[in-house]
Formats: structure tokens, sequence, C-alpha cells
């Protein structure tokens, strides 16, 4: 059986400043996407970016022109890497990142990367954390049309990992939405912020350390 294991970057990987501007980046995130065209009612009821920015992306789709939607797909991108790329620059490893990355490679577990950042911040964060060559598959947002919680990128890593057997590691909710809508099995990492233990994941951790030891237990079964 092929098992692989996917992994969120921030929070989960990284420590970035998102989590003490996200109530900043929330509201602008509305507030820009209302200038861009998308009705309020559409956004009504929405907290998180990510969700709103989904929603924003099944409207264009079916409202807006080819052009008028490479145009708002530019200047959204414009908009978000002002916020991804100073949370890169400024990211820092968790102590335990590298150690288990490596026992993962060690006993021969494939890796993904999938997160809803760009890829010129998730290019930062490696070139700062020499991680980037732990990662057989990166998906990031520019490669899907719906983020997280939608399962759309856990999918497509899996097939290029060529893997049916998935883990996904992350810190949040939307973590946990991807992996069980994907049939993967989740395991969240405690952060402080973390929102996720309502949601019920198949593991919560104290440490990334725990993942190999979780993911070993599963090599050679039949089933995940």
């Amino acid at each position: 059986m092929a098992l692989a294991v996917l992994f969120d970057l921030e929070e989960t990987l990284v420590e970035t400043p998102w989590i003490s501007h996200i109530a900043e980046f929330r509201l602008a995130t509305r507030k820009e996407l209302i200038r861009l065209g998308i009705p309020e009612s559409v956004l009504e009821g929405i907290e998180r970016s990510t969700v709103m920015r989904n929603e924003a992306s099944e409207y264009i789709q079916t409202r807006f022109t080819e052009q008028q939607q490479r145009i708002f797909n530019h200047n959204m991108a414009r908009f978000l890497k002002a916020y991804e790329l100073n949370a890169a620059r400024n990211s820092k490893l968790f102590p335990e990142t590298v150690p288990a990355l490596e026992k993962l490679r060690t006993i021969g577990v494939p890796m993904g990367l999938v997160t809803n950042t760009s890829r010129e911040a998730v290019d930062i964060d490696f070139r700062l954390h020499g991680i980037g060559g732990y990662f057989g598959s990166v998906v990031t947002r520019e490669r899907v049309t719906r983020l997280k919680p939608d399962p759309e990128g856990i999918l497509l890593a899996a097939w290029e990992l060529q893997s049916k057997c998935i883990f996904m590691v992350g810190d949040l909710a939307i973590d946990v939405q991807a992996a069980k809508a994907a049939h993967a099995t989740c395991i969240i990492v405690k952060r402080s912020h973390s929102d996720a233990l309502n949601l019920n994941p198949d593991y919560y951790v104290d440490s990334l350390s725990e993942v190999p030891v979780i993911v070993g237990k599963h090599l050679g079964a039949t089933t995940c």
C-alpha cells in the first residue's frame, strides 16, 4: 500500500506572525473581495478568509468573463502577497520540524506540502529553513481552484505522490475538514491558537515528533 504524509505549512512546520494579524486580515480580505466585485451577500456569515475566497472563486466562474476573472485573480494575488510574503520572511522553524521530516524520510515515507499560501511565500520559507528537499509534491494556492477546507489540494498531492493512503498533518479546523473530505487520516498538532479539537481529528498530538511514530505503525498495513 502506497502511504504518504502531507503537511500544512504555516503554524504547522513554521511559526509566522499571522495570528496577531488574523482579524485585520479577514476584514481586509472581505473589503478587497467586495471592492473587486463580489456582492456582500456572497460573503455574509463567513469568517475565514479562505472560505470567503472559495465562495468568491465559485461566484466569478459563472458571472465574470474570462478577462474579468484574470483581472480579479491578478488583483487578489497582489493583495494576498503583501501579507503572505511578510509572514514568510518573518517565519521561524519549529524545533521539532526537521527531526520529524528527517525521521519520515529515513523510514521511506513520501511527503508533500498542501498550503493555502502562495508559491513565492513557500519558496521564501524553503530558502530560510532548508526544508524544500523533503517534499515530492508542493500544492500552493495557485495550483487549485478551491482552498482548504476543500479537499482539492490534498487530492492533487496524493495523485502526484501516487499514494492512496494519506495522512494530513495540520493545525486548524480547515485541515481536519479537508482531510475528512479527502478520506485522509488527519493528525492535528496542538498550537496555542488551534481550533481543530472539536472536529475530532484522528490524532491530536503535542508535537510533530509524534507524527513519525503514528505513521510508522501503518507502514505495511493493508489499510490506513
